[in-house]
């Protein structure tokens, strides 16, 4: 059955070698009680061990039926202790947080057997030592013989051929020990069972067979078996083969680690609670900040196609390259721009583009010029129609000049009803605005003339495509316009215009400006609240139907030969911004109709303003194209190709300063709180005021490089008026082509087919004509709103990866505490390792036993992490949802937080590695003996 063959064992200290055992050699009986005694240090317990596979011999080797062990491997040694042994031990070592029946069954679930097999064998074995209908009780609620019953339980359950008791009654009472010995001994009847015990007179009682151990050594056996007798016994008796011992299994299922590591942290609820919020910190500021990043990237993406129309993909004859324009800007620069934008809840993309052009160093190189010709615009044109949804072709027309309506502005010397007759330019309006705003209360508000640049330039083309513009924008009153003769209105989401815009096209009169001014600068003592109520409650019933009347360049420019000034080939032209009956060829045109945004459209294809028509461009062109005024810019071009110092910024033309010589024969009757007593009240068109014919000879002189005169003006070259040959209707070709794609992702299909412009290949055009490359100069188109949407999410990323980095150092303390509350684990659980060791586990059980724990620290983190996020998201969304009408600033995608829960669960198991290695590598002796 068993045989110790010169047997040693030998402990290496530090110090010196400690021979414990010195060449024992012994054979036991199949069934028979043995008891080993002697005094302390002699060996018993390592004798115990070698035979249990606990501790293994320095020399000399073990027979197990007829087998030599001196070949077996970790896994033999498992399945031998899980197979052929079973323990008692005096302390008992149940596992306290598992019942007594679960106690038992772990030997039998790392034998690999089922749950109801388990369950079986684990109550027959616990009915058999007397604990029948005790299943469910804990150890800490049985008595010090009940432990012991079902320590012998454990030991029996996995029938096993020999039954190993170290001092079985040492921690028991005597009543108690004869009832546990009195089991011990009818088991032996079937049994080997060897036990360890300092009590001669208890071994004498039971035992059949004494062996006695002095210094290593057998020093007396009351019953000897001898190896010849064992041979005999082996010769009749079945012996096991090696392949028959290797197909035993020995191995502790995930489940069954899961489990035990489960109830072990249920038990220290408090502690693993405490455990898990603080692992859970880091998990909630990484997902937290990816939250917010995806929710910002979502409505980013979900704004795309919304923001398509207000910023479609554009070719102009003057623009400006972005992409270079973005390289030359620091990430700094780009984030505050970014921030900047923000504005009313959405992205002003073309504020956005301002900023970046202002804050640049590099303007000049990003400057782009193209040469619109008549066969791009054909090829253009010949873009397949089921790219886009809308194309627009803009001449770059000024119609402020030309557009005259009734307001009330008062002039000396003139009746009221004679005023009521008058009517003014929109630019001269533009003008009494700006002149209003430098001279009220001795020019404090002059800083906001800047203002009506960026408030007040609302008129412009309206889309052909009606069709389109009708698919975001509702018609509020009226109808769409569509003749020459027709305008209309298209107020902001508010339903508003601003009072800019409200004076701009003569529904404010010059009072009503000059009160909103003073409301919105707070100067609420010198408002006129009837006034201003009055203007708040503009209906749509008074806003339709307003009448212009426009007139053609020839009817409002006139040649002023007083100001000639040969020596810059530059002539100046009069230019009348009151109309009292004297313009001539006037054609009237009415706002027909009224448009505001659709809900959940953020972004138009037309900001609020005052509309014509593509009709009209035409008929404005055709008027206009050989007028006497666009005949001297065209011809003052020609002559003079290279010109400087008259070019307005980002324009392609060279522009003619057309001094607009206004109000000669008129002074301006300005609100109360203007200085006008020392304004001479000269308004040029476009802005400002000059007060002599010396002052305007010097900023002549000026623009043209002289210093000779500006001492007299005190005004600047901005404010004189910088026509340009489209300004004034002088191209037929179009300045301006805006494609409006059908979606965000089908942008592609356009800006692929403008590429084409500048391959390789040739072009053949509907009309027949065939382009070669050479045929071709290089035209760049503007897509804004990818290279805005691609800065801004590079921000986005730059941003959420910080700050990712940032709170990923808590998730880092987190993981580090882990692995010590791992190793604090291995320490509290030392007994419960040399148990499953005991019993057959596998040093991989035990690593997967703290593996498992911290498995179910990461999972428990990672969900109660995340539960947190979305709750933070959930009041994140509110809270901004109610402010700014975004009810999804923060939104974690199910993907996203599967990621976060996973690395949350790696982090944590990676933590517990090395504790979990430690443990797998604790000596099951010492283990057992640990308190």
């Amino acid at each position: 059955m068993l045989k110790l063959d010169h047997i040693t064992k030998v402990y290496q200290t530090k110090e010196m070698k400690v021979e414990a055992l010195k060449g024992i050699s012994l054979a036991f009986r199949k069934n028979e009680f043995v008891s080993i005694l002697g005094p302390s240090g002699c060996g018993k317990t390592t004798t115990l061990n070698i035979i249990g596979g606990l501790d293994h011999a320095t020399d000399g080797d073990l027979m197990i039926g007829g087998v030599s062990t001196k070949k077996f491997t970790d896994h033999d040694w498992d399945v031998y202790r899980n197979h052929r042994i079973g323990f008692i031990f005096q302390s008992y070592n149940l596992i306290p947080q598992e019942n007594i029946q679960e106690n038992v069954e772990l030997a039998l679930a790392i034998s690999g057997l089922k749950k109801e097999e388990r369950q079986r064998r684990a109550r027959e074995a616990l009915n058999q030592v007397g604990l029948q209908g005790m299943y469910s009780k804990k150890p800490n609620e049985l008595s010090g013989g009940q432990c012991q019953r079902v320590a012998i339980a454990r030991a029996l359950v996995n029938e096993p051929d020999i039954l190993l008791a170290d001092e079985p009654t040492g921690a028991l009472d005597s009543v108690t020990s004869v009832q546990i010995m009195d089991l011990i001994k009818k088991i032996s009847e079937k049994k080997l069972v060897i036990m360890v015990t300092h009590n001669p007179d208890l071994a004498k009682k039971y035992s059949t067979r004494i062996i006695n151990l002095l210094d290593g050594r057998v020093v007396g056996d009351s019953n000897p078996y001898s190896f010849e007798e064992e041979a005999q016994e082996y010769a009749v008796a079945p012996v096991l083969t090696e392949e028959q011992i290797a197909r035993e299994k020995a191995k502790m299922s995930w489940w069954t680690a899961f489990k035990l590591s489960a109830k072990n942290l249920w038990v220290k609820a408090k502690r693993t609670t405490m455990i898990v919020l603080a692992s859970s910190i880091g998990i909630v500021g990484v997902s937290a900040v990816l939250a917010v990043s995806q929710g910002v990237t979502g409505y980013i993406t979900g704004m795309q196609d919304d923001m398509l129309s207000g910023n479609p993909v554009t070719v102009e004859e003057n623009a400006i390259d972005l992409s270079n324009l973005m390289q030359g800007a620091t990430a700094s620069t780009q984030t505050q721009v970014v921030k900047d934008s923000w504005q009313d809840g959405k992205i002003n993309v073309q504020f956005m583009i301002e900023q970046l052009i202002n804050m640049s160093t590099i303007l000049s190189s990003a400057t782009i010029q193209n040469n619109i010709t008549e066969d791009y615009v054909q090829f253009v044109r010949d873009m397949p129609s089921d790219y886009y949804r809308a194309m627009a072709e803009e001449y770059g027309i000024d119609v402020r000049n030309n557009l005259y309506t009734h307001t009330d502005i008062r002039l000396d010397g003139y009746s009221a009803d004679e005023l009521k007759k008058q009517k003014y330019s929109v630019s001269g309006i533009l003008s009494v605005c700006a002149t209003i705003l430098e001279n009220l209360e001795n020019g404090k508000f002059a800083s906001y003339t800047s203002m009506i640049g960026q408030y007040a330039n609302g008129i412009g083309q309206c889309l052909e495509q009606q069709d389109y513009v009708l698919s975001e924008y509702n018609v509020v009153s009226g109808r769409y316009a569509t003749g020459e003769n027709e305008l209309m209105l298209v107020l902001n989401h508010r339903n508003e215009l601003t009072d800019f815009n409200l004076t701009l096209l003569g529904y404010y009169s010059q009072d009503e400006f000059a009160n909103a001014i003073y409301h919105y600068v707070g100067y609420e003592d010198k408002v006129n609240q009837e006034l201003w109520q009055k203007q708040q409650s503009i209906t749509v019933d008074e806003l339709i139907g307003k009448e212009y009347t426009y007139y053609p360049n020839d009817s409002i420019y006139s040649a002023n030969p007083d100001y000639d000034v040969s020596k810059y080939q530059l002539k100046q032209y009069n230019y009348s911004f009151v109309d009292d009956g004297t313009l001539q060829n006037g054609v009237p045109l009415k706002v027909v109709g009224i448009l505001t945004p659709k809900d959940g459209v953020d972004y138009g294809c037309m900001d609020s303003g005052l509309y014509y028509t593509p009709a009209f461009a035409k008929r404005y062109l055709a008027d206009n194209l050989n007028s006497t005024i666009t005949t001297f810019i065209r011809k003052y071009l020609a002559d003079n190709p290279n010109a400087s110092g008259f070019t307005s910024s980002l324009v392609q033309v060279q522009g003619v300063n057309m001094i607009s010589g206004i109000g000669y024969d008129y002074r301006v009757q300005f609100p109360d709180g203007l200085a006008s007593e020392d304004i001479d009240p000269k308004i040029f068109h476009g802005y400002g005021l000059v007060g002599n014919q010396n002052a305007l000879q010097g900023i002549l002189a000026g623009m043209a490089g002289s210093s000779s005169g500006s001492s007299d003006t005190g005004f600047s070259v901005e404010k004189l008026a910088v026509l340009s040959l489209r300004n004034v209707g002088g191209e037929t070709i179009p300045g301006t082509i805006k494609i409006y794609p059908n979606s965000f992702n089908d942008k592609d299909e356009v800006t692929n087919y403008l590429d084409q412009w500048k391959s390789d290949k040739d072009i053949t055009l509907s009309t027949g004509k065939v382009l070669t490359a050479k045929d071709r100069d290089d035209i760049k188109y503007t897509d804004n709103l990818a290279l805005v949407i691609s800065m801004i999410n590079n921000i986005v990323n730059i941003v959420t990866i910080a700050l990712v980095c940032f709170t990923a150092l808590s998730l880092a303390v987190s993981t580090v505490m882990i692995g010590i509350i791992t190793y604090v684990s291995v320490m509290e659980r030392v007994k419960e390792i040399g148990v499953i060791r005991s019993l057959g586990g596998r040093k991989r059980d035990v690593s997967h036993l703290f593996n498992a724990e911290t498995a179910i620290i990461g999972v428990a983190s990672g969900i109660f992490g995340l539960l947190v996020t979305y709750l933070i998201e959930l009041i994140l969304n509110l809270v901004i949802g109610i402010y700014y009408g975004f009810y999804a600033i923060a939104n974690l995608s199910w993907w996203t937080a599967l990621i976060v829960f996973v690395i949350a669960v790696l982090l944590t198991m990676i933590a517990g590695i090395l504790p979990a290695r430690s443990a797998a590598r604790q000596d099951p002796v010492v283990a057992l003996r640990s308190e």
